[in-house]
């Protein structure tokens, strides 16, 4: 032996000839591998592998579905630049918006979800108002038709 280590009995047991820091041999890895709720184990491999599939199943953006589309998962943002968010989510544009929109909706539907639409992107309303103009919209002619 050239260093000055001691080596542990278990380890010349086993037929090793060399301490631990000495040794050239590739230290091993491992993945989890998961059977269901209870039962995960790990499956032991080279550590190059190992590194492999554990850089293969890190979750970026939403996860598994950024692997299927070839991209990331995470939804680009439009940036509207030079406007003022002040008005973004207002009481007032919300209720102006959805009455032009019933307004439109009564003529032609496909004019009234363009308008909505135009809303939507130019930052007049925010989504979730876009989304509830709509739902208020389709409540009301569900009442009507019945």
């Amino acid at each position: 032996m050239k260093c000055n280590h001691n080596i542990p009995q278990a380890r010349l047991d086993l037929g090793y000839k060399v301490c631990v820091e000495c040794s050239t041999v590739e230290k091993l890895g491992c993945i989890d591998t998961i059977n269901h709720k209870t039962g995960n184990t790990i499956q032991v491999m080279s550590r190059e592998d190992a590194n492999k599939a554990s850089k293969l199943t890190q979750r970026a953006g939403f996860g598994i579905l950024r692997s299927m589309t070839g991209g990331s998962s995470q939804r680009k943002a439009k940036i509207i630049h030079g406007c003022s968010t002040t008005y973004v989510g207002n009481d007032v544009m919300f209720e102006q918006i959805g009455e032009t929109y019933m307004n439109y909706y009564e003529v032609d539907k496909e004019i009234a979800k363009r308008y909505l639409d135009r809303a939507l992107n130019n930052a007049e309303v925010s989504q979730l108002q876009y989304n509830k103009i709509q739902m208020i919209c389709y409540k009301l002619n569900t009442i009507t038709i019945r």
